[in-house]
């Protein structure tokens, strides 16, 4: 006994034949429910005081590690010195990043 397929097969490619309604899932046509937002904006949900590495600063402003040195010698990045280790607060980045001027002198006249 021998099966023979009564459709025959298309000429076109898979990817090049039409896809009808009756195809598709109807999921695929569901639309999306509207987000609801909130009325008023929020502190970001990072805006702590953790203690960031320098090549975590880094790795945020996508920038190199030199340059995050950089702006701690030059006072305009805050930053701490733990043991070996420099560190930068949060807040005090964000404060950088929205132009607010640093009280501290930094680490100006530390090696690094």
């Amino acid at each position: 006994m021998s099966y023979t397929n009564p459709k025959k097969p298309s000429p076109a490619p898979a990817a090049l034949t039409p896809i009808s309604g009756a195809d598709l899932p109807a999921w695929v046509y569901a639309k999306p429910d509207p987000v609801a937002y909130a009325a008023e904006p929020q502190a970001p949900a990072d805006a702590t005081d953790d203690l960031l590495t320098r090549a975590e600063v880094a790795r945020y402003l996508r920038v190199s590690d030199r340059t995050v040195s950089r702006l701690i010698r030059a006072g305009k990045l805050p930053a701490a010195r733990i043991g070996r280790a420099v560190r930068i607060r949060q807040s005090d980045l964000f404060d950088m990043l929205n132009g607010k001027p640093s009280i501290s002198a930094g680490l100006s006249t530390c090696r690094e």
